[in-house]
């Protein structure tokens, strides 16, 4: 993974200090090939989160460790992709006026999200849905956008932005997720109900999910808080 840092920092630096780029196609099949990687890190890592619970009962902690971990892998494939197809599209960044290629947009949002600007980040994702609505990377805008309402404990609001990733991207590796927000969402507000019905269509929607493990987790603590009272 040593290697993505550099990735990073090369697409950073190449961002914001040229006014235009031109790269060749042996770059974008460099490219293709580093999001090529990342997609079999991120199926090996979904598989040792297989195996973990095929061996222990308990691991809530670890549960939420791996989903962060994949979530994290997941945004980086996708941002690499978007930085394929503004290349191959021929796209132009100018540094003068508020015009910036997706994946720069995106990068600035997300950074934003980083660094705790949760009310800017979440400004500038609706930025990017709005000019960018078909992008690579428009479902994750929209699902940070839920994620930026969530770390601000507006948890109403939250579930609104999360629904619409579902509603808008229905074939996004996001929706998963998103559901899974929007049943913690509905636990924080005090609706048990209606969080159970979203873990529950989880595991039956997408079995072998990470998301279907953590929803089995919260299930069991629910019957196990019920059983106490």
């Amino acid at each position: 993974m040593k290697y993505l840092v550099g990735i990073f920092l090369l697409f950073g630096l190449f961002f914001y200090s040229c006014a235009t780029y031109s790269l060749k196609s042996k770059d974008i099949i460099s490219l293709k090939e580093d999001v090529s990687q990342l997609q079999i890190e991120d199926r090996e890592l979904k598989q040792n989160h297989a195996d973990l619970y095929a061996k222990v009962d308990s691991y809530s902690n670890l549960i939420d460790t791996l989903n962060a971990s994949v979530l994290e892998l997941q945004n980086k494939i996708s941002f690499l992709s978007q930085i394929i197809n503004d290349l191959e599209t021929n796209l132009d960044q100018t540094k003068s006026g508020n015009t910036l290629i997706p994946s720069s947009l995106y990068q600035r949002a997300y950074a934003d999200y980083l660094t705790g600007k949760f009310e800017l980040a979440y400004s500038n994702f609706k930025s990017f849905i709005e000019k960018y609505p078909s992008a690579e990377l428009a479902a994750q805008a929209q699902f940070y956008m839920g994620e930026c309402l969530y770390s601000r404990n507006m948890y109403v609001e939250a579930i609104d932005e999360y629904k619409k990733v579902e509603q808008n991207y229905k074939k996004s590796n996001f929706v998963v997720t998103s559901r899974l927000k929007i049943a913690l969402c509905y636990e924080k507000i005090s609706e048990r109900t209606s969080a159970v019905k979203i873990f529950t269509s989880i595991i039956r929607d997408f079995p072998k999910s990470q998301e279907a493990v953590t929803s089995k987790e919260k299930l069991k603590k629910f019957d196990h808080n019920a059983q106490e009272k």
